[in-house]
């Protein structure tokens, strides 16, 4: 496929060409940033595919255009590292898939790759589906819960016995605290107009720092409890424990295997807590829906539990899921820093530039999905996916850097949601929650809920 940009013709420069979004001498759009992110992303989406706002000093490109995005994650990822936004994280990831780049990221992904393999997500299922049913017996009728809550509680203890072979519920406050503290800290310094290095005793840092101490409690426990057994019990964390590399026999060391297993505590339960979160959310918004999806979980699975090898013969399921992602995605926007001048959209880039594809509204627009506010999972019917080119969807993110648990990811959270509908009936009390942009999207305030059968 030609990219956008070759269809434009030459470079041009940065300065004269891209819209930028009004601001305020010396601190640009910061105050718009820090006031609401997601209402300044939208800023920049009705300027154009691609625009300009300043954070301080610093200008960042918005891109809110499919074809852009494959320019950035895809056709010309060479070019760019992970953004500035990570790296605040790095105390918290360390040299994880997450922020890693160049030869450590490449190594470390093939070291990871077989744990994701059909083979082994095949064997996940059945804890998942136990882990949720675990989840609905702790309900009782007529309890009021905060489903977001809930669905992080849950979705950290399959973490711990998919991958990490341990029963984690125990360490769920510890983990859900120190997560918390590193949002906090993370977004005090993306809105910070002045930077100071992490050994500056800032509230900011200070917070980071106490994520990490609990975080790490927990961690390396796990790692001296694996590393004691020795043998791959078939979760990840074992996996990696004793997995060596193929080309030099090298195997992860202690801190190696803390960066990755905490990039999965990060990624691999907050994003599906939230996925879930707000698919109830649409659900309760949209009851015929719901009914529809009663209705394809009875038939097909009568009254006995839902395997993996039941999800071909659930599509509405599936649908309902991707639907939910498209208009709530949790990675709501992908961040990328150029290593060096880029061309992107027919526009010249300097080296350092920072990029934000803006997911959340590539989703919304108009022209990929019409009515894009409306929740309709018709369209996310194999069909439908077909027919629409694969950058306007982008849950995931794409290329090289596309999300390496996508697939656990899905599975978990159709798993997760035939047993919830089997096993539960929920009425949310509100049904116009606002969004929260931290790390992920979360629901701000939570989702209270009421469980009206169980």
């Amino acid at each position: 496929m030609s990219s956008l940009s070759s269809l434009l013709g030459a470079p041009k420069t940065v300065v004269d060409t891209i819209p930028a979004v009004p601001g305020l001498p010396l601190i640009g759009n910061l105050i718009a940033f820090r006031r609401d992110k997601l209402a300044l992303s939208q800023a920049a989406a009705d300027l154009g595919p691609i625009a300009r706002v300043s954070i301080g000093p610093m200008p960042v490109y918005i891109v809110t255009c499919g074809e852009l995005a494959r320019e950035v994650l895809v056709e010309r990822a060479a070019s760019f590292h992970k953004s500035i936004g990570i790296q605040f994280l790095r105390p918290v990831l360390g040299d994880g898939l997450l922020s890693a780049e160049g030869e450590v990221h490449r190594r470390h992904r093939k070291l990871l790759a077989p744990a994701f393999a059909p083979r082994r997500l095949a064997n996940y299922g059945e804890i998942m589906v136990a882990e949720t049913r675990e989840q609905i017996a702790r309900w009782s009728p007529g309890d009021r819960i905060d489903l977001a809550e809930q669905m992080m509680e849950m979705t950290l203890a399959i973490a711990g016995r998919t991958l990490f072979g341990v029963d984690i519920r125990r360490d769920a406050d510890t983990v859900a605290r120190g997560i918390a503290l590193a949002m906090r800290a993370l977004e005090a310094a993306t809105s910070s107009l002045v930077q100071l290095g992490d050994a500056w005793p800032l509230p900011r840092h200070l917070r980071m720092r106490r994520a990490v101490r609990m975080l790490d409690d927990v961690v390396f426990r796990l790692i001296a409890e694996g590393r004691a057994l020795g043998t791959d019990r078939g979760d990840v964390l074992s996996m990696l424990l004793i997995a060596r590399d193929e080309d030099d026999g090298s195997q992860l060391g202690d801190r190696e295997v803390r960066d990755e297993v905490m990039t999965l505590v990060l990624a691999g339960h907050e994003t599906t807590a939230n996925t879930l979160t707000w698919t109830w959310y649409e659900l309760g918004r949209n009851p015929a829906a719901l009914a529809e999806l009663e209705a394809e979980v009875r038939r097909v699975l009568g009254g006995r539990p839902v395997t993996a090898a039941d999800l071909p013969a659930l599509p509405w399921t599936a649908a309902v899921i991707d639907e939910a992602m498209r208009l709530h995605p949790p990675a709501y926007r992908i961040g990328r820093k150029a290593v060096c001048e880029v061309e992107v959209g027919g526009h010249r880039l300097p080296a350092r530039s920072i990029v934000l594809v803006n997911v959340r509204d590539i989703h919304r627009r108009a022209d990929y999905y019409p009515e894009p506010l409306a929740f309709r999972p018709e369209r996310m019917l194999a069909d439908a996916k077909k027919a629409r080119p694969r950058h306007h969807y982008l849950p995931f993110g794409a290329g090289p850097r596309v999300c390496i648990g996508a697939h656990f990811a899905l599975m978990e959270a159709q798993l997760a949601l035939a047993t919830m509908v089997q096993g539960a009936k929920l009425r949310l009390l509100s049904t116009d929650v606002a969004p929260e942009p931290l790390i992920t999207l979360r629901p701000r305030g939570g989702m209270p809920a009421i469980v009206e059968r169980c």
